[in-house]
């Protein structure tokens, strides 16, 4: 008999906290996903096993860094091709990472 451990447990339920913003708590919730009105208003989300569900401040510090790297791009002289190949790799997996978050998030907002 075979038991898939990274399975076990996933129909437990599962306590959800929401916090705003500035860290005020909006509320609570039980079930196997979380509730969707308290998740859209929440900017932070964690479950029982403090695991975070949600947390916009990480999506909003990769936008930054990207809008960061753009300008460093524009500034770099067009005889350093080295240079601006590496910024528009850098810029590619960064957008890579910001969508992948942002389809988490759709995902967790559509469970």
């Amino acid at each position: 008999m075979q038991i898939n451990l990274l399975n076990a447990g996933e129909d437990e339920t599962k306590e959800f906290l929401y916090y705003s913003k500035d860290g005020v708590y909006l509320g609570r919730s039980e079930g196997l996903v979380p509730e969707q009105q308290l998740f859209d208003q929440a900017h932070y989300v964690f479950d029982s096993n403090s695991d975070i569900v949600k947390n916009l401040d990480i999506l909003g510090a990769l936008r930054k860094r990207l809008i960061g790297l753009r300008k460093t791009l524009i500034a770099v002289p067009i005889k350093d091709m080295g240079k601006i190949l590496e910024i528009n790799q850098q810029i590619a997996d960064l957008e890579r990472n910001i969508e992948d978050l942002e389809k988490n998030v759709s995902l967790s907002q559509a469970s």
